[in-house]
């Protein structure tokens, strides 16, 4: 391949390097943030507020930042949530500075982050590609989803997917849909049923001891006033203005539909209880970096490849962690393979159904 060839000069020239032996690929990737959710020692009354003492044990995440990472500017309202979970509903609060709270979206699985919304998503297990979507802005209004694999490999929406159990509650520091005055935030409380969540995958556990991934994302519209009514606002062509997308923990690209960086959530009983994180972190990171590149092969070149060079492979230093990876072509698609030094490994095929092993 042609961009290999500067690669492999530049490798005869280094310093003591062996031109017979496969030089590391070192990679600095992004690792997701972590949340511990604690149970709620009491059911909760879902009004927007979190008023209930039960509250007080969950800790805040932190603000949020650009959907693409700190090296954009940070947002210039601060969004921060707690969570909390019982055996019956995995709750969460949401607080949002806003100073102009406004929303006209009101029937149900409308596309809600046409007005400036808060949304939360769901993958009750890494290893599958499918999860959960839901939206919600200031009126209340929800829009909740199910999509059996992401959108870069085609994934289905099924809007009919309700989970008509699911509690909102909206509460404005302010008042909602009048551009007089000045507003100081909106909230956003929400209790999701944990039933139809974990039957996305029957084989997943829940409860204390078990890990979701989850991120949030804030869509935020500059707006306009037009006749005393709020409006996102447009350019001199009547061209709309790019909304901001504010997250929990980063994509590294404007995309919330790469599940492979939302964070990790782990269920615990109290705070005392010892939490056994995911060990394979580095690992998932460089199995899906590997996924992305052969989807953009794919996509310039026509075809799948089965060369690991193609990837600068096969001998990777992941966040200072070395491991290898080995790609081959199958009938439907391709499988890529990660192994770490303890001869664990983490294969994916094309639609990003993974399997460990051992």
């Amino acid at each position: 391949m042609k961009f290999l060839i500067p690669l492999l000069l530049a490798a005869l020239w280094l310093p003591g390097c062996d031109s017979n032996q496969a030089q590391t690929n070192s990679l600095e990737l992004v690792v997701p943030k972590h949340y511990t959710v604690l149970k709620s020692p009491s059911p909760l009354t879902i009004n927007g507020k979190a008023d209930e003492t039960s509250w007080n044990l969950a800790e805040w995440t932190d603000f949020f930042i650009d959907i693409e990472g700190d090296t954009n500017e940070p947002p210039f309202y601060n969004t921060r949530v707690k969570m909390l979970w019982d055996e019956k509903y995995i709750y969460f609060y949401a607080e949002m500075e806003e100073e102009h709270v406004w929303g006209d979206i009101t029937d149900r699985d409308a596309v809600i982050f046409y007005n400036n919304d808060f949304e939360i998503f769901i993958r009750p297990n890494q290893f599958q590609p499918y999860y959960a979507e839901f939206e919600v802005n200031a009126l209340g209004t929800l829009w909740d989803l199910f999509l059996a694999r992401p959108y870069r490999r085609n994934g289905p929406v099924l809007d009919h997917w309700d989970l008509n159990e699911t509690k909102v509650g909206i509460d404005v520091d302010g008042t909602l849909n009048d551009p007089s005055d000045i507003d100081e935030r909106w909230s956003v409380e929400m209790a999701i049923p944990i039933k139809p969540i974990n039957a996305i995958d029957r084989g997943v556990q829940f409860g204390a001891g078990n890990m979701w991934r989850i991120n949030f994302s804030r869509v935020q519209w500059q707006h306009q006033i037009v006749n005393g009514n709020y409006e996102k606002k447009t350019d001199k062509d009547g061209n709309r203005h790019p909304e901001n997308n504010w997250v929990w923990t980063q994509q590294s690209a404007i995309d919330m539909h790469r599940p492979e960086h939302w964070g990790y959530l782990y269920f615990a009983e109290n705070p005392e209880e010892e939490i056994q994180k995911d060990e394979l972190v580095n690992e998932y990171q460089l199995l899906f970096h590997l996924y992305r590149n052969q989807l953009d092969w794919k996509n310039t070149t026509g075809s799948f490849t089965d060369e690991i060079a193609d990837f600068g492979g096969p001998h990777f230093s992941v966040n200072q962690q070395s491991m290898t990876a080995s790609v081959q072509v199958t009938r439907l698609g391709f499988e890529l393979t990660v192994t770490n030094s303890e001869r664990t490994s983490l294969t994916i095929n094309q639609d990003g159904y993974i399997i460990k092993s051992p």
